[in-house]
């Protein structure tokens, strides 16, 4: 069994929708029943990925120069003017197949079918090869008194991380750290701690140890070159975390506003909650053999998978796309 552990760091607030809902939030995030800590759940992920993937393939595959897209688009537009002249009935029914099997060529292209499954209208044909798991909340940005910010974590959220690692493969031999109530673990080199203390938007928590070094290199393994969190990184106890999580969100008021009147709609104001910037998620994705489209074994797909997101890096997740949310950088570890 392959396995990726893909790391999600978000560049822009992210707004994973979990529908509307009668509270004070109208669009809340998702979040875990039981903990309450944000999520994106693996079927949105999936669908994230799945469609950057079909762009992908579409414009990175070429035949004779020219890319896979072109190619089915020019047979299309070709199609199409046959079907205006004057033809045999018979030839009519070729060509209305052929014309389906490039639409469904645009919807899922090869090596997508493969991997992620056939479209939803053909999905009884076969499973795809791999399982995503949803995004777990590994670093949530928090204010800081001195550093502008910290990435806050917790032991709960490290035994976590460390056990999907062990499900993915990968070395998790990292101890998961103790804190004590109103205490914090910074680095040696913190830049968010100050006398002693470090101070997250008005909570003061004394420093009582020093954060393993081990640490640190697991959380390289899913956060995306450039990134240092080092002299950021404060654990801090589950309860304080929790808190931070559910109460040190983003809340944004937005308006429709009537174009006749220039004025707000009845009813055109609602507020949405997003993850803020420079939070840091991490899945897991099982890669097992294709059941179909163009790919033959699982190492195939793995290392499809591996190059797709090192080569796109970015990709953009949940809603409000349109006013420059949802980006993140991809990292598979």
């Amino acid at each position: 069994m392959k396995s990726l552990v893909l790391g999600l760091y978000a560049v822009t607030p992210l707004h994973p929708g979990s529908g509307s809902e009668i509270s004070v939030i109208d669009l809340p995030i998702q979040r875990e029943r039981h903990t309450g800590f944000p999520v994106i759940w693996g079927q949105s992920l999936k669908g994230v990925l799945r469609s950057a993937f079909g762009d992908y393939e579409l414009e990175s595959r070429e035949e004779s120069g020219q890319k896979l897209r072109e190619i089915i688009k020019a047979e299309l537009l070709e199609i199409e003017k046959k079907l205006k002249s004057d033809i045999p009935e018979e030839e009519v029914k070729e060509l209305i197949t052929r014309k389906t099997e490039l639409e469904n060529l645009l919807l899922s292209p090869p090596m997508t079918t493969a991997i992620f499954g056939p479209p939803t209208n053909r999905a009884s044909e076969h499973a795809g090869a791999i399982a995503v798991g949803d995004a777990k909340i590994l670093l949530f940005p928090v204010r800081s008194a001195n550093g502008v910010f910290a990435y806050v974590t917790s032991p709960m959220v490290l035994e976590r991380f460390k056990r999907d690692l062990q499900l993915a493969g990968r070395n998790a031999d990292f101890e998961v750290p103790a804190v004590g109530k109103g205490k914090a673990l910074v680095t040696g080199n913190s830049d968010v701690e100050n006398n002693g203390r470090v101070i997250l938007e008005e909570l003061v928590l004394d420093v009582e140890d020093r954060v393993d070094e081990k640490v640190i290199d697991a959380i390289k393994l899913v956060l995306p070159e450039g990134i240092d969190v080092s002299r950021r990184i404060v654990i801090v106890d589950d309860d304080v975390f929790s808190t931070f999580v559910r109460l040190s969100t983003e809340i944004v008021a937005r308006v429709a506003i009537d174009a006749s009147k220039g004025t707000v709609k009845q009813g055109g104001l609602w507020y949405e909650e997003f993850l803020p910037s420079d939070t840091l998620l991490y899945s897991v994705i099982i890669v097992g053999n294709p059941r179909g489209g163009a790919l033959k074994s699982e190492e195939e797909v793995e290392e499809t998978l591996r190059g797709f997101i090192t080569d796109t890096r970015y990709l953009q997740v949940g809603g409000d796309e349109t006013v420059g949310k949802g980006f993140v950088l991809a990292k598979p570890g």
